[in-house]
């Protein structure tokens, strides 16, 4: 689909649920890109960390892959200083962020 009809499929792509990994992956590389492609691979349950750290890229997707559990945890981590607070809320609240930094995050008594 993507080779014959080109950007105006990205999005429609990456929304398939059983688009893989390695699509997904490929549809944050097309060029042109499609900047609703990158928000669509950034809601993917099969998005990479590959295909998530070029989400991060496009302000509109970056909060949506903040959030994406495959994301790896160290930058997961350095969202949460992000500017944008959508950004840092979804870093918050990824299932991926390691206890570690949540135990450095709340104060001690």
């Amino acid at each position: 689909m993507v080779d014959r009809h080109g950007v105006r499929v990205l999005a429609e792509v990456a929304t398939n649920p059983d688009a893989s990994p390695a699509l997904l992956e490929d549809l944050t590389r097309h060029r042109p890109s499609a900047q609703k492609a990158f928000h669509e691979v950034a809601r993917h349950r099969n998005s990479t960390a590959q295909a998530l750290l070029a989400c991060l890229a496009d302000k509109q997707a970056r909060p949506t892959a903040a959030g994406h559990p495959a994301l790896p945890p160290p930058v997961i981590a350095k969202l949460l200083s992000d500017a944008d607070w959508q950004v840092v809320e979804a870093a918050a609240a990824n299932p991926s962020l390691p206890l570690a930094v949540i135990s450095d995050l709340v104060p001690q008594r």
